[in-house]
């Protein structure tokens, strides 16, 4: 299999004259220019009474500046078929936009004003205070949701990456507009800033992108360095009035940097990674106990998460509990094929190489890689090390990851049935 990707230049870093960091790559396939300002901060890096700063932050960044209102900011880039957007993560913030590359001034404009003069209007902040209380209360209306903030919470307790990125409806209803500037002030310079281009630009754009552009304070910001309490897996249920039991099963992983991250991508395909994974095969196809079953993974910088969810009928969550942890089991003592596992391998490989088919995708694709390693991990490099993942590997990560006393459960329902050890 050799990526596409590689017909594309390479990725191309500049620090500019204020020190920030800015990456292009050329697309010579697409008339698309998308443009992302990542910042290095993220809902791990909160304080106490900060939670949910983080994203009410990039809210308020579209809410208007001294040259523009939101509207305006919103108006100007959708009027040329472009599109603006933003998320928030637990380490970072990225604020993107993407237009045709005729549009790619324009593109620059609004985010420099965006990012170096947000007004913050009191107004605004009790609206979107109140727009962000909504958001937080859909997601707690939603219990497939919900779930992997408590399953989170559990694996990592105490410790900010175990809390909602959106914060609590009591952190937000605090928030005012000396709390947002001083949180702002702190954080949008020099040091936590990446900018990541893609798409066909011309010289000048690019030297006033590194230079006059985005000219932020100079600072640098210090990584939350807070530790994690020692892993205890627990069994925890939380009563709800529901028509299902929502369930998640794992534990903490390997980190985004970390070489492990290819066996366990792997096992995770393996285990649940689509609908001719194992346990969507047992789950639902055979049982017919669930909808919808997954395995999937978050990496921070220095630790993971993995987990598997389902949502069963409480008269079957016991039953269902056990049948993963069968499978767990199967994976654990070997019981798959090297055909099983060479396949799983090109799956693996396909979703990665189709999931950066997208001018956005490969932008932030360059922004994590700089961000994380520092430097550009190839489209080349990654499917080597899925290639090399190996039979023992993926016994030596199931040993470390599936021992069914190493798991958290987290049951969301009417019924705890489930969550006891699978053992008993």
């Amino acid at each position: 299999m050799v990526p596409t990707s590689s017909l594309y230049p390479t990725v191309k870093r500049y620090v500019g004259d204020n020190g920030v960091t800015v990456l292009h790559q050329d697309n010579p396939f697409s008339r698309t220019f998308c443009i992302g300002v990542w910042i290095k901060t993220g809902s791990r890096d909160e304080g106490k009474g900060e939670e949910g700063l983080t994203h009410f932050l990039e809210h308020m960044l579209f809410k208007g500046t001294p040259n523009r209102t939101g509207y305006e900011i919103s108006q100007a880039i959708e009027k040329v078929g472009g599109s603006l957007d933003a998320f928030t993560t637990k380490e970072q913030i990225c604020v993107y936009a993407q237009v045709l590359s005729d549009h790619a001034e324009l593109a620059v404009d609004i985010l420099d004003d965006m990012l170096l003069n947000p007004a913050f209007p009191p107004a605004q902040i009790e609206l979107e205070k109140q727009v962000v209380l909504e958001e937080i209360q859909d997601v707690m209306d939603a219990p497939d949701d919900v779930i992997h903030d408590l399953f989170a919470s559990e694996v990592f307790p105490g410790h900010p990456l175990g809390r909602p990125i959106l914060g609590s409806p009591e952190s937000v209803s605090s928030f005012n507009k000396r709390k947002l500037v001083r949180y702002a002030r702190k954080h949008l310079c020099t040091d936590n800033i990446v900018i990541s281009v893609l798409g066909k630009t011309n010289r000048r754009l690019l030297k006033r992108i590194r230079n006059d552009a985005f000219r932020f304070p100079v600072g640098d910001v210090k990584r939350s360095a807070r530790k994690f309490k020692r892993y205890q897996p627990v069994r925890r249920h939380y009563r709800r009035k529901l028509h299902h039991q929502h369930l998640c099963i794992g534990g903490r992983a390997c980190s985004y940097v970390d070489g492990r991250r290819y066996p366990l991508g792997v096992l995770t395909t393996l285990l649940g990674g689509g609908m001719s994974s194992r346990l969507f095969q047992r789950i639902r196809e055979e049982l017919g106990f669930a909808y919808s079953v997954f395995t999937y993974t978050e990496a921070a910088r220095d630790v993971g998460l993995v987990g598997t969810y389902m949502a069963v009928s409480p008269s079957n969550a016991a039953v269902a509990v056990r049948e993963v942890f069968s499978e767990l089991e199967k994976i654990k003592t070997g019981r798959f094929s090297d055909d099983e596992l060479g396949d799983t391998k090109e799956q693996l490989k396909g979703k990665i190489l189709l999931g950066l088919e997208t001018s956005a995708a490969k932008m932030m694709r360059n922004a994590r890689n700089e961000i994380y390693y520092g430097r550009q991990l190839t489209e080349r490099e990654i499917i080597d090390g899925v290639n090399r993942v190996s039979r023992e590997d993926i016994l030596e990560t199931a040993a470390d990851l599936l021992d069914s006393n190493r798991n958290t459960i987290v049951s969301l329902g009417p019924s705890a049935a489930g969550i006891r050890s699978p053992r008993s």
